[in-house]
């Protein structure tokens, strides 16, 4: 993968000196490897609203930045804390299509039996995005949340970006392939005996690639351009904070919205494609 960036790179520098064919044959053979990245540009959440919670997640920040001041800018601001549940690209012809897949995926998450979402520990991906994760019984509700979102955005071809693994959850993911085929069997047994409408199948592909998450900090947000990599946020930048206050807490999902990943200027916060009450 390094050989072909390089070749890449070459040919980029090279077709500056020429135009016409040449440079779009260059253009042809970037479209035509896997190295296409799509940016996610809309997601779906639960909005934060507690306030003990948004408080001790600042001082988690602090806690981080007073050891590493380099992170100040990956700082997630207060009244943009929220549960990623779906993250998305969207052609802006699909637009409307989206905002009924969410209409009609929310209609289906309000027959669900609500429950407290609890948290477990601080982790990250690849050390680039630190989040809180929940407990068991709250991952699994989060993810049945997750489940009919998917099915509802997937279903009208809406491309759905998944969290990427650790290097770390190699070994978890073997795991969860031998579990597969006991979850289909588990859900087969489920269905001839009545369909439970909290059921979850955390094994199952469609969910082995999502991960629930509270983001706090992540250094996407970093401006600057840095020579090598950008700044990592390291387990012992925050491993050392007390999570007994956060612990205590829970929230309860009243409110699902579905976002821009732009700012509004208006407010400070995303932009609303559309939200809804869960009550």
């Amino acid at each position: 993968m390094k050989i072909k960036k390089s070749i890449y790179k070459y040919l980029g520098f090279y077709s500056l000196f020429f135009k016409g064919n040449d440079n779009k044959e260059f253009h042809c053979l970037r479209k035509n490897t896997n190295m296409t990245y799509l940016k996610p540009n809309y997601f779906v959440c639960i909005p934060l609203n507690n306030e003990v919670v948004s408080k001790e997640l600042l001082k988690i920040q602090n806690h981080i930045t007073m050891k590493y001041d380099k992170l100040k800018e990956c700082l997630i601001e207060k009244k943009k804390f929220h549960i990623s549940l779906l993250i998305l690209y969207i052609k802006k012809s699909q637009i409307e299509l989206s905002k009924e897949a969410f209409h009609e995926a929310v209609e289906e998450i309000k027959k669900i039996d609500q429950e407290k979402i609890s948290f477990n520990k601080l982790e990250t991906f690849r050390n680039d995005v630190l989040y809180l994760s929940f407990k068991e019984s709250s991952n699994n509700y989060i993810i049945n949340i997750i489940n009919i979102l998917k099915k509802s955005f997937a279903k009208r071809d809406i491309k759905i970006i998944y969290n990427k693994k650790n290097k770390n959850d190699e070994n978890q993911k073997k795991t969860a392939n031998k579990n597969e085929i006991k979850s289909d069997l588990d859900k087969s047994d489920i269905n001839k005996n009545g369909t439970n409408k909290n059921n979850l199948s955390k094994n199952s592909n469609d969910t082995e690639r999502i991960t629930p998450h509270l983001t706090i900090m992540k250094n996407s947000y970093m401006k600057k351009n840095y020579v090598n990599k950008k700044p990592k946020i390291f387990a012992d930048y925050y491993s050392d904070f007390d999570l007994t206050n956060l612990l205590k807490e829970h929230l309860i999902a009243n409110k699902i919205q579905f976002l821009e990943m732009d700012t509004d200027s208006s407010t400070s916060y995303y932009k609303i494609l559309s939200e809804c009450s869960l009550f």
